[in-house]
């Protein structure tokens, strides 16, 4: 798998747009535009800030296995409660959550 190819798999397993991935990691929308659509390699600087905005490191990105994220012991906690909840209730969640950390950078 190619680079552009493994990033645009990570975005999309994480349901993340293309503006998300831009607000989360700090790069330009139209710089992220042009990777997925033209398949422009980014640097190794916005590769690592991706990997961050996406929760991998970039020794997990170019892993040839199966990533998986390390947590702290209360992400876990959050994740495994977030699972056992109803998709209606995943999507409140996820608006809070969104709303919250919005509200944080303005």
């Amino acid at each position: 798998m190619n680079i552009i190819e493994k990033l645009n798999k990570l975005r999309l397993e994480r349901n993340m747009s293309v503006y998300r991935l831009a607000e989360l990691s700090g790069i330009n929308q139209s710089t992220l535009a042009n990777t997925f659509s033209r398949g422009t390699i980014p640097s190794i600087v916005h590769l690592d800030m991706m990997c961050k905005a996406m929760g991998i490191t970039l020794a997990q990105f170019f892993n040839e296995g199966e990533i998986s994220v390390c947590l702290t012991p209360e992400e876990a906690e959050f994740f495994d409660d977030y699972k056992r909840l109803p998709e209606s209730v995943k999507s409140s969640v996820n608006n809070i959550v969104s709303a919250v950390a919005n509200h944080d950078r303005g």
